[in-house]
């Protein structure tokens, strides 16, 4: 038990090290984020002017926070992989006595807090600029962030296993992020076949907690839950596949 305990204080130190040397990066993407929202919103004002309802803007505040999340969400695991390969120590960590999947957890939950940060400082620059302060109900929808994030961690091993063999994946990121937009938008509940796009219904439902205080019942978050570890397993699963094949081609330490 304190070898785990040590190896979690170390990825600790490690996540608040590189946070406090790059933070200059930090502040520069969330200054980009929130360019890219002043396009939208400003975009969405010339072209529909007063038609643009309340309720219209409370929908694009929150499923810009969303894409933000998800994009965060998926893309820690896979830059992690990516990084660990550029730097030359990715098979450092596949020498970790107590291997690299529980360094990779670790890391994974203090990206995961310095994300939830992150996305606090957009939210505030959201609402300031639409004027639309939303009343979130942290006690309703951190649970269903926390819930919801195994996909989209899930979705990042299986691009993490392709970085592995093909080194980049630059094109295939771009792709699936932007592929996020739909699946933050498009209406998950009631239980639909958009229902079981990763994220989708985690999305849909803190839209709907936020801007309706919509209630909803338990089996609703089992769902969330279940449908969330599935894919986080599916990820998983991937990624040991890809392991497997990077090992065999011997590819653990080229980039």
């Amino acid at each position: 038990m304190k070898r785990y305990l040590n190896l979690f204080k170390a990825e600790g130190l490690k996540s608040w090290c590189e946070f406090k040397r790059y933070l200059f990066n930090t502040f520069m993407e969330i200054i980009v984020m929130y360019i890219i929202f002043l396009f939208m919103f400003y975009g969405i004002k010339i072209f529909a002017g007063t038609a643009v309802s309340n309720d219209g803007l409370d929908a694009l505040v929150i499923g810009y926070i969303m894409w933000m999340f998800a994009i965060t969400g998926f893309s820690s695991t896979s830059q992690l992989i990516s990084g660990e390969m550029q730097k030359g120590t990715l098979e450092q960590l596949y020498l970790c006595p107590l291997g690299i999947e529980f360094s990779v957890m670790f890391r994974l939950i203090f990206d995961t807090i310095i994300s939830f940060l992150f996305i606090v400082v957009i939210i505030f620059l959201t609402m300031l600029t639409t004027n639309r302060w939303l009343h979130i109900d942290v006690i309703r929808v951190i649970p269903i962030l926390l819930i919801s994030l195994p996909c989209l961690w899930g979705l990042g091993l299986a691009i993490s296993g392709l970085i592995l063999i093909f080194k980049k994946f630059n094109a295939l990121g771009s792709v699936l992020t932007f592929g996020l937009i739909g699946a933050v938008s498009v209406p998950a509940y009631p239980l639909n076949s958009f229902s079981f796009i990763p994220f989708s219904a985690g999305a849909y439902t803190i839209q709907m907690i936020v801007r309706k205080n919509f209630q909803f019942n338990i089996e609703w978050y089992l769902f969330i839950a279940t449908l969330s570890i599935f894919y986080f397993f599916i990820g998983v699963v991937i990624y040991k596949k890809l392991e497997k094949i990077a090992r065999k081609k011997n590819l653990l330490g080229q980039y």
